[in-house]
Protein backbone atom coordinates (compact mmCIF):
# COMPACT_ATOMS: atom_id res chain seq x y z
CA UNK A 1 0.00 0.00 0.00
CA UNK A 2 1.19 3.50 -0.76
CA UNK A 3 1.70 5.24 2.59
CA UNK A 4 2.85 8.53 1.13
CA UNK A 5 3.67 10.52 -1.98
CA UNK A 6 6.24 13.31 -2.26
CA UNK A 7 7.01 15.71 -5.09
CA UNK A 8 9.41 18.60 -5.47
CA UNK A 9 8.02 21.38 -7.68
CA UNK A 10 9.60 24.62 -8.87
CA UNK A 11 7.30 27.44 -9.91
CA UNK A 12 8.01 31.12 -10.41
CA UNK A 13 11.46 30.75 -8.88
CA UNK A 14 10.21 29.07 -5.68
CA UNK A 15 10.70 25.48 -4.56
CA UNK A 16 7.67 23.63 -3.19
CA UNK A 17 7.39 20.24 -1.55
CA UNK A 18 4.04 18.45 -1.94
CA UNK A 19 3.43 15.63 0.55
CA UNK A 20 0.42 13.30 0.68
CA UNK A 21 -0.12 10.78 3.48
CA UNK A 22 -2.69 8.13 4.38
CA UNK A 23 -3.76 8.06 8.02
CA UNK A 24 -4.69 4.36 7.78
CA UNK A 25 -7.78 2.50 8.87
CA UNK A 26 -7.62 3.85 12.43
CA UNK A 27 -7.50 7.43 11.08
CA UNK A 28 -9.06 7.20 7.60
CA UNK A 29 -7.94 10.48 6.07
CA UNK A 30 -5.79 11.52 3.17
CA UNK A 31 -3.74 14.58 4.05
CA UNK A 32 -1.83 16.64 1.52
CA UNK A 33 0.38 19.57 2.48
CA UNK A 34 2.29 22.02 0.33
CA UNK A 35 5.49 23.38 1.89
CA UNK A 36 7.55 26.35 0.74
CA UNK A 37 10.69 27.12 2.72
CA UNK A 38 9.63 24.65 5.40
CA UNK A 39 6.30 26.42 5.98
CA UNK A 40 2.92 24.89 5.16
CA UNK A 41 1.33 27.17 2.58
CA UNK A 42 -1.70 25.00 1.77
CA UNK A 43 -3.27 21.74 2.89
CA UNK A 44 -6.21 19.50 2.13
CA UNK A 45 -7.69 16.73 4.25
CA UNK A 46 -10.18 14.19 2.89
CA UNK A 47 -11.95 11.55 4.94
CA UNK A 48 -12.56 8.11 3.47
CA UNK A 49 -14.41 6.66 6.46
CA UNK A 50 -17.37 5.95 4.14
CA UNK A 51 -15.18 3.54 2.14
CA UNK A 52 -13.90 1.34 4.98
CA UNK A 53 -16.20 -1.58 4.18
CA UNK A 54 -14.98 -1.88 0.56
CA UNK A 55 -13.12 -5.03 -0.37
CA UNK A 56 -10.93 -3.02 -2.75
CA UNK A 57 -10.08 -0.39 -0.12
CA UNK A 58 -6.33 -0.47 -0.77
CA UNK A 59 -6.68 0.30 -4.48
CA UNK A 60 -9.38 2.92 -3.93
CA UNK A 61 -7.34 4.77 -1.30
CA UNK A 62 -4.21 4.69 -3.48
CA UNK A 63 -6.22 6.18 -6.37
CA UNK A 64 -7.67 8.89 -4.14
CA UNK A 65 -4.19 9.72 -2.80
CA UNK A 66 -2.75 10.09 -6.30
CA UNK A 67 -5.68 12.22 -7.45
CA UNK A 68 -5.45 14.54 -4.44
CA UNK A 69 -1.67 14.77 -4.78
CA UNK A 70 -1.94 15.76 -8.46
CA UNK A 71 -4.71 18.25 -7.65
CA UNK A 72 -2.45 19.98 -5.14
CA UNK A 73 0.45 20.03 -7.61
CA UNK A 74 -1.86 21.81 -10.06
CA UNK A 75 -2.65 24.30 -7.27
CA UNK A 76 1.06 25.13 -7.03
CA UNK A 77 1.46 25.56 -10.76
CA UNK A 78 -1.74 27.58 -11.05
Amino acid sequence: MVTGLNSEIEHNGKAYHVQTEDGGISNPIILTRIFCGGVIVSSKKTSYVYLLDREDLKGVVEKLMREQHEEMIREVCG
